[in-house]
């Protein structure tokens, strides 16, 4: 818990964003997979996302080793994926989840996946349900973990990819160890295409012939080779937080820098605008929660394309709804995966302590209008998954 008072931010710095979590988990997937050395750089800090994958990939068999600044990836003295007797433990981190849920099927032993009370409580049936039909044995026990056993056979599977990118990402980065061809019929209209062709950007760029096809597809594995090195980009679906510190306290942090983005399209860029009368987060489901907050201190506007956030850390329109009303301010969700959003809203401090349901981008958004209006802050720690120096950074600031 932290009490945040009623404050301003005198001037303004470059925000140091933190690297991007989605380019290090897939290439340390790849990485470990490979007979060759590589390191992956990055300026920012990493977060406790990427430091549970690379835990989970160690016990695993890999050999990664993290320094300020890079990640070195060498080759397994013992084999890789072995099994983990232990288990593997992912803390928050759904994609590593997924990741390692489709790395362990080409294991003939069971292997225990488990994470956080907020992992445990989210639904993985669409990834399991593909590993099923290929022959492998996945259970989920009452407690939320999984149990994943192997070998996965040649065959064929469906995926709905409406309700996110991530089982079809999560099998590409598995495939070489799979050492299976699946075929693959794509359902509903794909979300969070970015994340989507970055996996398949990557794989391209250590062999993979993989292409992508909104109907249907066929997954070969293929022999990994790795560049020496590779440097990531800063994890820019956080600028909307640190646009909506920008506009709350009318400071520049910097953020116009990071406008452009493969992942989130052109999304940021339209929150960047400050005149939004629809903007579409099919592919950025990620932002809602600070850009329904940038919209509402703003001129206001509808968000669609949200109806597959129930799956993320916590069911984000319900808890983005909860959030700004929480600050005196109105949301108002309609069927179909919309948020309707009034403009030109005044924040006021919460009577109440605010819940933030171990989401991180829902506590980033929380925090950062308390920065204004003060109010205190249940489960901030849970920024840690991807931008651990969040609330330090926040306060040095306030500070001044």
């Amino acid at each position: 818990m932290i009490e945040l008072p009623e404050s301003n931010i005198a001037e303004g710095m470059a925000w140091p964003l933190p690297a991007s979590k989605s380019h290090i988990i897939r290439w340390l997937m790849l990485a470990s997979q490979s007979q060759s050395k590589m390191e992956i750089c990055h300026r920012g800090e990493i977060g406790e996302d990427v430091r549970n994958v690379v835990s989970s990939l160690n016990r695993l068999g890999g050999k990664i080793e993290t320094m300020d600044g890079k990640i070195r990836v060498g080759v397994s003295d013992v084999g890789f994926p072995i099994h983990a007797s232990e288990g593997l433990d992912l803390g928050n981190s759904g994609t590593g989840l997924r990741m390692l849920m489709s790395l362990c099927s080409s294991l003939p032993l069971e292997t225990s996946i488990t994470g956080d009370s907020s992992l445990r409580s989210r639904p993985f049936d669409i990834l399991s349900n593909a590993l099923s039909a290929i022959g492998c044995d996945c259970k989920r026990w009452k407690d939320g973990s999984l149990r994943i056993s192997g070998p996965a056979n040649s065959g064929d599977i469906e995926l709905d990819l409406s309700e996110g990118s991530q089982p079809l990402s999560a099998l590409l980065m598995a495939a070489p160890s799979m050492r299976a061809e699946l075929t693959v019929r794509i359902t509903g209209k794909p979300v969070s295409r970015g994340y989507l062709n970055l996996s398949y950007k990557i794989a391209s760029l250590t062999g993979s012939e993989n292409e992508f096809s909104e109907n249907f597809l066929i997954i070969r594995p293929w022999d990994i080779v790795l560049p020496e090195r590779v440097d990531v980009p800063p994890e820019r679906s956080l600028v909307p937080v640190i646009m909506l510190l920008e506009r709350l306290h009318g400071v520049d942090l910097r953020s116009s820098v990071h406008l452009e983005s493969e992942l989130l399209g052109n999304a940021i860029e339209s929150l960047h605008s400050n005149n939004v009368e629809s903007l579409d987060l099919s592919d950025a489901s990620d932002l809602i929660t600070p850009a329904a907050a940038l919209l509402a201190i703003g001129e206001g506007g509808t968000i669609t394309g949200i109806g597959h956030v129930g799956r993320k850390e916590s069911h984000r329109v319900k808890t983005t709804v909860e959030l700004l009303s929480s600050f005196g301010m109105a949301a108002y969700s309609r069927d179909g995966g919309m948020l309707e959003v009034p403009g030109r809203q005044a924040l006021v401090r919460p009577e109440t302590k605010i819940e933030t349901h171990n989401d991180h981008r829902v506590a980033m958004t929380a925090l950062a209008l308390a920065s204004r209006v003060g109010g205190v802050i249940l489960g901030h720690e849970c920024v840690g998954a991807t931008h651990p120096d969040f609330t330090i950074t926040l306060l040095e600031l306030l500070k001044q």
